[in-house]
């Protein structure tokens, strides 16, 4: 299957991390970083394996099925149309696409959603030394804190909200040594997805 990707970098000195810090900065950096995932769409486009893609699905909080071609019969569907499957639906194409653009070995995913519910815990973590494309892409090495969403309604508002909510959360383990790639994955007419990576 294609996905089509938008890439955008945020810098970590830009991210309010200090109380003298405007609350209101955070939500023009949301704004401006979406406009830039919209109007970059798409950068590339990856060709996913099908059964790499049912291997992924391992790794999230649920195990897919049924082949995610077959998914879209269901896809007006009370539980598809969730956020809870549709943020899975994210989270499983997320690994597939590091597996196929960055050689990550699936294996060395360590997952996290699991412990989601504390609030602070990103999807997964992967250590990036052990990827040169990966430590090419970042420009360093350190660790790699993921977080997913889906949808299959599109809507500029979703993004910019979820953007600025999965930022305050992911600087609680990432600020101020490590990385992050947020990512955003967007199902209306092709498969969609938004990715933000922020660096030290």
């Amino acid at each position: 299957m294609q996905l089509k990707i938008s890439w955008a970098d945020l810098p970590s000195e830009v991210i309010p991390h200090y109380p003298n810090d405007s609350a209101q900065d955070l939500d023009v950096i949301s704004l401006g970083v979406t406009e830039t995932l919209v109007e970059n769409m798409p950068m590339e486009i990856l060709n996913l394996d099908p059964a790499k893609i049912l291997i992924s699905s391992l790794l999230s909080s649920k195990l897919l099925g049924r082949g995610i071609d077959q998914l879209d019969d269901m896809r007006w569907g009370g539980k598809y149309h969730s956020g809870d499957l549709s943020s899975n639906v994210s989270e499983t194409l997320t690994y597939a696409m590091l597996e196929r653009k960055f050689g990550v070995n699936l294996l060395d995913v360590i997952p996290l959603r699991s412990v989601k519910y504390l609030s602070y815990s990103p999807d997964a973590v992967i250590e990036i030394d052990r990827y040169p494309k990966l430590v090419s892409f970042l420009n360093g090495k350190g660790f790699l804190f993921l977080n997913s969403r889906g949808t299959h309604k599109w809507s500029l508002n979703w993004l910019v909200r979820n953007l600025k909510r999965d930022i305050i959360r992911i600087e609680k383990v990432r600020f101020p040594d490590n990385f992050a790639i947020l990512t955003y994955l967007v199902r209306e007419k092709e498969w969609e997805m938004m990715a933000v990576v922020i660096r030290p």
